[in-house]
């Protein structure tokens, strides 16, 4: 997955697992997020 904005957008791309990671991670901490999702993003996006 490309990320394109954001905190992780400065890194290569990330696999599933490590998606995957990163959010039980951010749950384990009882951090509040926010995940975005879109099978058709703005040609910017691309």
């Amino acid at each position: 997955m490309r990320l394109t904005q954001g905190t992780f957008s400065f890194l290569p791309d990330l696999t599933d697992d490590q998606i995957t990671k990163q959010i039980e991670y951010a749950i384990s901490q009882k951090w509040s997020i926010n995940i975005e999702h879109t099978e058709d993003p703005h040609p910017r996006n691309n």
